[in-house]
């Protein structure tokens, strides 16, 4: 379905602006392609945000200076309201910082006021607060809903085994968004398996004050016990944490002489192979620390034993 049918199927559609942050179109075009696929797929009147900044993210920037924080954030809310749209974020830091921003402007009128003032000052329409902050995990999830996805399964990835790391900010709200990721996992058939660090932080923010514990205790254990497991490949969904599994990737090669070889996958790759989309048409073979070629070559395979 094309960008001017979805647009065209009801007047009164919800319109959703993904914002793509910073990792994501510099790291991940095969994710970001499959996310714009597997949306316009499911019918969403689903584009690009415009006039984007970074999210500045509160891991980081809100303990330096949280009037700052807000400020810079609420220029993104400020401009998806313009849109008219539905702010949607992927990656789990950017989702946190919009969220926490609108919340925090909800509930403290005098940081509204403050934000506008700056906002005005920049030449912006002040901020109303009625734009929305959505996941995509709660998009589909609630949105689209499982019946829809389900029913658009037509190669189901029966037999492909992964490890899945929804990452720490996705917990910001309890278990809500861990199941809506493992639910939707569920619904493309690949079998997921538990281990002990499916819950750890991938510990990107530890790593800029601790590196070595943050690549050698937290993420170099979640892959370490993929490697072991032999498993097909790591699902994650946040490009916050890809980018910690990216660094590791090349810390463990170029210090320990350790090779991974488990692909990391974006879980929208996964949906997109599910509903029948083909690797090449979303460059999944491409820009990747570790090949997907034992990955794809096992779907091949898999595929023509169904045949």
């Amino acid at each position: 379905m094309t960008t001017a049918q979805t647009k065209n199927k009801t007047d009164d559609q919800t319109k959703y602006g993904y914002f793509l942050g910073c990792v994501m179109p510099a790291k991940m075009p095969w994710a970001e392609k499959a996310t714009m696929l597997v949306s316009k797929h499911l019918g969403l009147d689903f584009g690009y945000m415009k006039e984007t900044l970074c999210c500045v993210r509160p891991g980081v920037w809100k303990a330096v200076n949280p009037d700052w924080w807000l400020s810079i954030t609420a220029q993104n809310l400020a401009n998806a309201e313009k849109q008219g749209i539905v702010m949607v974020d992927t990656c789990n830091g950017c989702y946190v910082s919009h969220y926490e921003a609108i919340q925090e402007l909800h509930e403290e009128p005098e940081k509204m006021k403050m934000v506008n003032e700056h906002l005005v000052k920049a030449g912006m329409d002040p901020l109303k607060g009625t734009v929305r902050v959505r996941h995509y995990l709660e998009l589909l999830y609630e949105d689209v809903g499982m019946k829809k996805i389900k029913a658009n399964v037509v190669n189901p990835l029966t037999g492909i085994k992964i490890m899945r790391h929804v990452g720490c900010h996705a917990r910001k709200r309890g278990d809500i968004l861990p199941n809506y990721f493992d639910e939707i996992l569920k619904a493309t058939g690949v079998e997921i398996i538990d281990t002990p660090y499916d819950k750890t932080c991938c510990g990107l923010l530890l790593y800029f004050s601790d590196s070595n514990q943050s690549i050698l205790d937290r993420i170099g254990k979640k892959m370490l016990t993929a490697k072991e497991l032999n498993v097909d490949a790591y699902a994650i969904i946040c490009s916050g944490c890809y980018d910690q599994f990216d660094r590791a990737v090349k810390v463990y090669k170029d210090e320990k002489g350790i090779a991974f070889d488990t692909p990391i996958v974006h879980f929208s790759e996964l949906l997109a192979l599910a509903f029948g989309y083909k690797p090449e048409d979303f460059g999944m073979m491409y820009c990747r620390p570790i090949p997907t070629t034992k990955l794809i070559d096992k779907l091949k395979t898999l595929k023509e034993g169904k045949q």
